[in-house]
């Protein structure tokens, strides 16, 4: 017998997961009509809150660009934030295609852009483990103090393990297809300023900021330290995205956080969905907005 594939159990893991969101909008639809009304200005901060957030971003991944570019932040934005609108096609982060392609048309290779996308990526991780330090520390509960230990330790064994790759860079020798690609893979695991590591501080510091902000404003028992917490969470799910728009594993970290700060099922599911819904109006104002400059720019050199 023939078994499934793991792309055919995704689909349906998708399909199944559309379904119940469908009826449990349905179900809850008057309630969440209610909710989503009183909280118009939750809505409203959280969509400026995400718009800085993609500015933040994306002079993130210029900043990990290795190479000389003339690509400016306003011109970059709007395609960052059509990449992030073209997550939602199809699993795996397809946006970074989008990215890497508009970047190819204007001088950068292909692998100058997969390697800044690989930069972002592993400083994403190394901050979201210290951030999950810090998150479980801030909280306050004892039981929070030996995974923190853990996660640091981690976080420390990251940090030689790079030292440890450079040293055994250099000393490689064979066999030869490996060493043709030394410098590849030596500018994997370099190229990372200052600048770009605290670009990041940045972003995460603005995931926590619009977490805190959206659920203090449901009425959630949340702490900063809980919410750094879930950003983390958020921003590392993000990165594996199974499904499209990491649709479903977002919504149940918001859902989960939101039922374990007091709030009632209905009511997380209304924040979960604000959020969503932010993320993609965010995104649409930047593109459409880059869309207009850039018309606006054409029209005066004509």
């Amino acid at each position: 017998m023939k078994l499934p594939s793991l792309r055919s159990l995704r689909n349906i893991a998708y399909l199944l997961l559309m379904v119940t969101a469908v009826v449990l909008v349905a179900i809850w639809w008057p309630v969440l009509v209610r909710i989503w009304r009183e909280q118009s200005l939750t809505f409203l901060g959280a969509v400026l809150v995400m718009i800085c957030a993609t500015f933040v971003q994306a002079r993130n991944f210029l900043t990990f660009l290795d190479v000389e570019h003339r690509v400016r932040l306003w011109h970059f934005a709007p395609v960052w934030a059509l990449s992030a609108l073209a997550n939602y096609v199809a699993p795996l982060q397809p946006g970074i295609a989008v990215r890497v392609v508009w970047l190819s048309r204007r001088g950068v290779s292909v692998p100058e852009g997969l390697l800044a996308t690989w930069r972002q990526l592993v400083v994403s991780v190394w901050i979201a483990l210290i951030g999950l330090v810090g998150g479980l520390m801030l909280t306050g509960d004892p039981r929070g103090r030996w995974p923190a230990l853990a996660l640091g330790v981690v976080w420390l064994a990251m940090f030689a393990l790079r030292k440890l790759w450079l040293k055994w860079l250099d000393r490689l020798a064979r066999p030869a297809w490996l060493v043709q690609r030394k410098q590849l893979l030596h500018r994997a695991a370099t190229g990372i300023r200052l600048s770009g590591l605290a670009g990041v501080v940045v972003q995460y510091a603005l995931g926590t900021l619009l977490l805190y902000w959206v659920y203090t404003r449901f009425g959630a028992a949340i702490g900063v330290g809980q919410a750094l917490i879930l950003t983390c969470l958020v921003y590392v799910s993000s990165m594996l995205a199974l499904l499209p728009g990491n649709l479903g594993i977002m919504e149940a970290i918001y859902m989960l956080g939101g039922h374990g700060f007091g709030l009632s099922v209905a009511t997380s599911g209304a924040l979960a969905i604000l959020v969503r819904v932010a993320h993609v109006v965010a995104n649409v104002i930047v593109a459409l907005a880059g869309v207009r400059f850039a018309r606006g720019v054409r029209s005066k050199r004509a």
